[in-house]
């Protein structure tokens, strides 16, 4: 043996603030050693007579734990060494390091099969010993399946580094690995469906009669394969336990739920199939069954929503913890299909009118969100005058909400509305005052300027006597035309604005105020063209530049009007 002494401990001595003096014992293995084991140098530890459980780095590896680790690549002679360090201390077999880790722990995370091999041959066997000596065989047999810190097993190892073969000779010696769960309540079925192995998460419902299922925050194998799409391994897994389908995540939420969230049609149908359809009716934490959470994603989900109500029509029923329900989730995912989907079943007619919690209907939602283009204003069993807990109707909520440049929508839609904002009424009366004002004062400059025109009158006897000089000249003919369209709109405007004192429909007494704002605002745009035509008609033809100045100015007018307009209805 060599002289170097292989095992070193080193005490360090401390005091602080006048606490008790605290000795710490540090443990670690000499160079000359800790290369020998990460090489295998079996000649060297042929010679080493002393204990060598006593061999120990800081972490508590032994020399079998360094040597496992630093395989490369198994060979015979990786055996032979590993074979070398058991024979002459079989307590090797079972030493954990500072994480609990035994060296089967280490040989499944490297995927060394033939080392796994041997180790579970050299554990079998000490357990015949035992017996065989009258022993209690319990140490032995738990060696197998003894977990580190982090309970994990050495199954959990082999699934989490995707070593397929070391994970069949593991579940092929025990069937029950596959049962334990580690601390953070990982299984090793659900470490292969969450990592998207197939092969070896088919392999443990192959091979374990009764696997555990279970993983974090309450989610199952099955969670995490619908969540991977993974259709085969969905079957495999619903083929050995169909009761899946039912379990809850820490949200509430089914396999059922996340098939509905993203969209999976094929899945969803699978699902259903397999015990699925009372995962139908579970809701989540806050209520929302599968169907609410698939119609909330509007038109490219409704194949899923179809799918759900066909084959379950009764959960439709179901409201979530705000007692909406699925007609409510429609309207919020403002999907005119989706609203179209549930109105258009008969046997869903009672849920047009269901009020939530806070006593609002679809309807009541309708305006809340501005959900403009939708085809429920328009149902026959809508009840318009329903009013929620706040005692409003929908359309006041739209006239509670709306934005100064968003009159209320609803008033296109209802012909029978009865209750419109005393204040909306009241500014529409004044606006129509002034609007009264700039349409005759434009009737009155058009009808004068028709009688006034540019250019005077011939004196000349004859048939062309009393006729306008300037008849020929194409500037001329369109300022008659212009001016004539704009007298014509705004003495329209002033009728309008009459018959809206004898109107008493809302939504046509808002449709003629709109019409007459348009016609005020086409006059002054053709005056201003009367204008600038008139003018450009008297001036004489070596004035030809000044009268395209006019057109430019009366054209740079018209721009500064649309963008003050386009920047008030903007904001």
């Amino acid at each position: 043996m060599a002289d170097s002494q292989p095992l070193h401990e080193t005490q360090s001595v401390s005091e602080i603030n006048d606490q008790p003096k605290q000795k710490y014992i540090i443990t670690f293995m000499d160079a000359e050693w800790y290369n020998a084991a990460a090489e295998g140098q079996i000649d060297k530890f042929k010679d080493y007579t002393e204990p060598l459980d006593l061999l120990r780095t800081p972490n508590k590896n032994t020399v079998l734990h360094v040597y496992i680790t630093a395989v490369k690549k198994e060979t015979e002679e990786s055996i032979e060494f590993v074979k070398l360090v058991i024979s002459k201390c079989p307590s090797l077999l079972s030493e954990p390091n500072i994480k609990g880790e035994t060296p089967l722990h280490i040989a499944a995370r490297f995927g060394h099969k033939n080392i796994v091999e041997f180790l579970i041959q050299s554990i079998k066997k000490a357990q015949y010993e035992d017996l065989e000596r009258g022993a209690e065989a319990s140490t032995s047999a738990k060696m197998l399946t003894k977990t580190s810190t982090d309970e994990d097993t050495a199954l959990h190892e082999a699934v989490r580094n995707n070593h397929l073969q070391v994970v069949e000779i593991l579940i092929g010696e025990n069937p029950e690995f596959a049962n334990i769960a580690n601390a953070t309540g990982e299984s090793p079925l659900h470490l292969a469906a969450v990592r998207e192995n197939n092969i070896i998460a088919s392999k443990i419902l192959e091979i374990c009669p009764s696997p555990a299922y279970s993983g974090p925050n309450g989610k199952t194998a099955l969670h995490e394969a619908v969540i991977s799409k993974d259709e085969d391994l969905i079957g495999k897994i619903l083929e050995k336990n169909s009761s899946l389908t039912k379990e809850q995540d820490k949200e509430g939420w089914t396999p059922l739920h996340y098939a509905s969230y993203f969209n999976l049609l094929q899945i969803l149908e699978v699902l259903l199939l397999n015990d699925g359809k009372s995962a139908a009716y579970i809701g989540d934490k806050s209520g929302k069954t599968p169907l609410h959470v698939a119609i909330f994603h509007g038109k490219s989900h409704l194949k899923v929503v179809e799918k759900i109500m066909s084959d379950c029509p009764d959960c439709c029923d179901l409201v979530d913890n705000r007692g909406r329900n699925v007609l409510h989730f429609a309207v919020q995912s403002k999907s005119p299909e989706g609203v179209e989907t549930i109105t258009a079943k008969p046997f869903l007619a009672n849920l047009i009118n269901q009020k939530d919690k806070d006593g609002n209907t679809p309807a009541h939602l309708l305006a809340t969100y501005g959900f403009k283009e939708c085809c429920l204003t328009e149902h026959h069993l809508v009840d318009k005058k329903a009013i929620n807990n706040e005692n409003l109707t929908a359309l006041d909520v739209v006239v509670k909400t709306k934005d100064e440049s968003d009159e209320p929508f609803l008033l296109a839609e209802r012909d029978n509305m009865s209750r419109l904002d005393n204040e909306l009424i009241t500014e529409l009366e004044k606006t129509s005052q002034s609007h009264q004002i700039v349409a005759t004062l434009i009737a009155t400059i058009t009808f004068a300027a028709g009688f006034t025109l540019p250019g005077g009158y011939s004196d000349d006897d004859g048939p062309d006597e009393g006729t306008a000089i300037l008849t020929r000249r194409s500037a001329f003919k369109t300022f008659l035309i212009t001016d004539t369209l704009a007298f014509a709109l705004s003495i329209s405007v002033v009728l309008i604005h009459f018959l809206l004192t004898l109107q008493p429909s809302k939504r046509k007494y808002f449709n003629l105020f709109v019409a007459a704002a348009y016609f005020t605002l086409i006059a002054m745009a053709l005056m201003v063209v009367a204008f600038m035509t008139g003018v450009y008609a008297v001036m004489p033809s070596s004035s030809s530049g000044l009268g395209a100045t006019i057109c430019v100015i009366g054209s740079c007018l018209g721009l500064l009007h649309f963008c003050v307009l386009k920047v008030t209805f903007d904001d």
